[in-house]
């Protein structure tokens, strides 16, 4: 199994590295490296997995995540389906610590930015409104090179900073150590969830996939993702249910046993403690009805 860490290479005399990507689906694996990345969802949905944190994203996602906080966007399972109609494209910008560190501290006019970057390193995700204003600009970043560039991103860097709904993703203080031992066993952990959330998951089966006793996954699980399994696995199923009431013509019943909740009572009340409203509520209101 490869590695975990990804080495992000960047060109003789540059500062900054930006690729802009276009594939049927996500395919990065769940991973981490020291640099800082800001990834805009051009087109494509699906979950995003940022430290202890998932939820839907989908096109003009915005996201900035700091050094060795480990995450993996996943397609919705429609993108693995061979259609060429239906395809993914984000951009990724990359730049290292010492950037902030060698630079930006040196300059009072950056102290916005530099607390932005103190605030991505527990991931941000920005609001619709903000992310729409720097759209344009971050997808001509690859149209650009040299300090023209640099300034550029500096620009979007500081706009992004007064963005007042920008929503941090992660827990505050969650660590993650990045050996690449505990990487793949976490990755492990959640392709199995992923692929099963819709099923009854039992302790001793996640816990099999960690290659764990029961009582010291739980234990593992919490103290590296600071929540419970059960609490974890809920939020996902309750995730995908958010996405099946907006979009699919289903009722709340179905819903329910389509996201792995076997009791229609349970399922109630764990959608309400997440999302404050009832299914049938949400379905409603997103639904413009």
């Amino acid at each position: 199994m490869k590695a975990l860490f990804e080495k992000v290479t960047l060109r003789e005399q540059t500062s900054l590295l930006v690729r802009r990507f276009k594939f049927p689906y996500f395919d990065a694996p769940w991973h981490y490296h020291p640099e800082y990345e800001l990834t805009f969802v051009v087109k494509g949905h699906g979950r995003r997995f940022v430290g202890d944190h998932v939820e839907p994203f989908s096109d003009g996602d915005l996201i900035l995540i700091g050094p060795d906080m480990p995450h993996f966007w996943r397609s919705d399972d429609d993108f693995y389906q061979n259609d060429p109609d239906v395809q993914s494209e984000w951009v990724v910008l990359q730049f290292p610590a010492a950037f902030s560190q060698n630079v930006l501290t040196n300059l009072p006019e950056a102290s916005a930015v530099l607390n932005l970057l103190n605030r991505a390193r527990y991931g941000l995700r920005f609001s619709p409104e903000a992310s729409a204003a720097v759209a344009h600009q971050i997808e001509g970043f690859t149209n650009l090179s040299g300090l023209t560039q640099v300034l550029s991103v500096l620009q979007v860097l500081d706009q992004l900073a007064a963005d007042r709904d920008a929503h941090l993703l992660a827990s505050e203080g969650y660590q993650l150590a990045p050996g690449v031992a505990e990487t793949e066993r976490m990755k492990r952990v959640l392709e199995f969830m992923l692929a099963h959330f819709r099923e009854e998951i039992r302790v001793e089966q996640i816990a099999s996939v960690a290659g764990m006793a029961p009582a010291a996954f739980c234990r593992y699980f919490k103290k590296r993702t600071k929540k419970p399994f059960v609490e974890y696995l809920n939020e996902l199923r309750i995730s995908h249910a958010r996405k099946m009431l907006a979009n699919a013509d289903v009722s709340v019943g179905q819903v329910g046993l389509d996201c792995g909740f076997n009791n229609v009572s349970h399922f109630h009340r764990q959608f309400k403690l997440h999302t404050g409203m009832t299914p049938l509520r949400y379905q409603t209101v997103s639904r413009g009805k």
